[in-house]
């Protein structure tokens, strides 16, 4: 059975964060601070509070930084810190080459998302489905409030309502052995797409926390919302 203590967690750090500069010519994206420290800190000490103890970290744009950062910052005891650097690779490629250092149950998670899902749950919810992978999804907000109508007439208004889709927000659970299959997969859809097809992927739906940091409005809402990640 997959337990919270039992997950290596795998942490995509490649990206460039284009949209966040000038932040980002000078520092990685998970780097990117919010309120007293960076992004990557906050999801890091989340997943230690809930019992994960190993942490491997994607690296790519600006690698030398986070590396420095994660082995002088995670050092509690107990906990161990790997890195892996397949260079400018895709996700697959970076997921693949984080396989080899993975030899149970791994929690993918991507490193400029934070949500305050519960690991407890996930894991349970894995478990009972029985597939080779979990994706955690967070209902489609729109952008715009909505206008009910009926025929030709009014009938309602609804503020920026749930649409009935859901985003993938990272926090995957894959089984033992399953991340080194990306290796077969330029992009990491396709790849997925081959577990739907074979009923292989089951999808946790999360309704509590999600925060994306991709442009300076998102961090700085991000820092408006971030204590309420700390709540399960």
């Amino acid at each position: 059975m997959v337990q919270a203590s039992s997950l290596t967690a795998v942490i995509l750090c490649g990206g460039k964060g284009e949209r966040l500069r000038p932040f980002t010519d000078k520092y990685p994206k998970p780097l990117v601070p919010l309120l007293d420290k960076p992004l990557l800190q906050h999801l890091v000490e989340f997943l230690e509070r809930q019992g994960v103890r190993r942490f491997v970290f994607c690296v790519g744009y600006k690698a030398e930084m986070i590396e420095e950062f994660v082995k002088s910052t995670f050092t509690s005891p107990g906990i161990e810190v790997l890195i892996s650097n397949a260079g400018d690779a895709s996700i697959t490629a970076r997921l693949a080459e984080a396989g080899s250092l993975v030899s149970g149950p791994a929690l993918v998670c991507y490193g400029d998302t934070i949500a305050n899902v519960s690991l407890e749950g996930l894991c349970d919810f894995h478990n009972i489905h029985g597939t080779e992978a979990t994706i955690t999804v967070f209902p489609l907000k729109s952008q715009f409030g909505i206008v009910d109508i009926d025929g030709p007439m009014a009938v309602g208004f609804r503020e920026k309502p749930d649409l009935p889709y859901h985003i993938n927000i990272g926090f995957f659970i894959f089984s033992s052995g399953v991340l080194n299959t990306a290796a077969d997969f330029d992009e990491l859809t396709p790849w997925l797409e081959t577990l739907t097809g074979r009923s292989a992927l089951s999808a946790f739906i999360h309704k509590g926390k999600h925060l994306t940091v991709n442009t300076e409005k998102e961090r700085q809402s991000a820092e408006a919302e971030i204590i309420e990640l700390y709540t399960l």
